[in-house]
């Protein structure tokens, strides 16, 4: 049964772009958990912004995010993708358009959508968020036996199960999620961070750490290693929509569109890493509509939980902005995209699904 769904999944994909590739030296992943496609294509949602029963700011909302065309209030909401992105590179997932960017795996929570997007492999198997050494290989770990990019991947996570999904113990990738400290020979902006994460509120219960603290020691790490793989997961916004914080939600939404910015600027500015870099942000899983409090939620049992968008940027990507052809794509195709982005092809021992087509410059 699970042999059928893939083969399935194999013969449904169709492709945005053409086939031509430019080769990429370095590949930066950002995700931002569970960040909803509405947001990301059309900023603050109407329903949420004048909920006056609501029990998060919804004056905040409306001054700080409010707009009257879905246009204004994504500028507003997403500065940097709405400016560099849409102009120089490529945006996937705005469903208005017929422009489906999906889950393949069918369980639509965390674990499941990180494994299918460095796996290539919607992995019915991996069906929880436990701590469970992930068996699928991930494209970091493939990567990392070419000379050329061993010992140059590193993942900084907010979430405590990274260390899990990118089976750091096998793998051997530098791995740095939750509350760990950063180890090693450390300058003292380093070591600060250190200190600074376990001084910030501990407002997810242990598991997991406010994404400044993680952005922070992940983009100092960037900038003092100089790693040619590079993963940053954010999850903020996924924690304050099960709290029903929209106002939190859109405020982590907007601040990761900040850090976003910086980590493109550096790349843009670096030596090692100037114009031949590509940066590749998405979600692992998408959730429920405006009303009732779905959006709050995700899951198997919400039916729009598995729609989700990307986007990209840098030499491997061609610029053609928010992408309003018709067609599906599954993140399960980062994977493979990615070792293409590299000048490699994907064959782990278990199946992938194909590369997205993403002409190049």
């Amino acid at each position: 049964m699970r042999q059928r769904f893939f083969l399935l999944l194999l013969l449904i994909c169709s492709f945005f772009f053409s086939f031509s590739q430019t080769k990429s030296e370095n590949i930066v992943v950002v995700t931002m958990d569970g960040l909803r496609w509405q947001e990301i294509f059309g900023g603050a949602d109407s329903l949420l912004t004048y909920d006056t029963t609501a029990k998060y700011s919804y004056k905040y909302v409306q001054n700080h995010f409010w707009a009257p065309t879905a246009f204004e209030r994504r500028k507003k909401l997403m500065p940097f993708f709405w400016s560099e992105i849409a102009s120089k590179g490529v945006l996937l997932g705005n469903r208005n358009y017929g422009n489906y960017f999906n889950n393949a795996n069918p369980y639509w929570f965390s674990y499941p959508g990180y494994n299918e997007i460095f796996t290539g492999y919607p992995d019915t198997a991996v069906n929880s968020n436990d701590k469970i050494p992930n068996k699928n290989e991930n494209i970091f770990e493939y990567l990392s036996k070419f000379p050329e990019f061993k010992g140059k991947a590193a993942v900084f996570g907010s979430w405590d199960v990274f260390a899990s999904i990118f089976n750091e113990g096998r793998s051997g990738l530098l791995v740095n999620d939750g509350f760990r400290d950063l180890q090693g020979s450390l300058n003292e902006k380093q070591k600060l961070f250190n200190e600074l994460q376990h001084q910030m509120p501990d407002l997810f219960h242990g598991g997991e750490r406010l994404d400044a603290a993680t952005f922070n020691i992940a983009f100092e790490y960037m900038k003092t290693h100089t790693p040619r793989l590079m993963f940053f997961g954010l999850g903020d916004t996924d924690e304050f929509a099960h709290a029903g914080q929209y106002d939190y939600y859109l405020d982590a939404a907007q601040n990761a569109d900040g850090w976003i910015r910086q980590i493109w600027e550096y790349i843009q500015s670096a030596p090692e890493y100037k114009d031949k870099t590509t940066l590749i942000i998405t979600t692992d899983h998408g959730r429920g509509l405006a009303a009732g409090s779905n959006w709050r939620h995700h899951g198997s049992r919400i039916a729009e939980a598995s729609e989700m968008w990307m986007a990209a940027i840098g030499p491997s990507i061609k610029a053609t902005g928010e992408s309003k052809q018709k067609g599906q794509a599954y993140q399960g195709q980062i994977a493979a995209t990615i070792a293409v982005m590299a000048g490699k092809e994907f064959k782990p021992t278990h199946p992938v699904l194909p590369p997205l087509s993403f002409s190049a410059k």
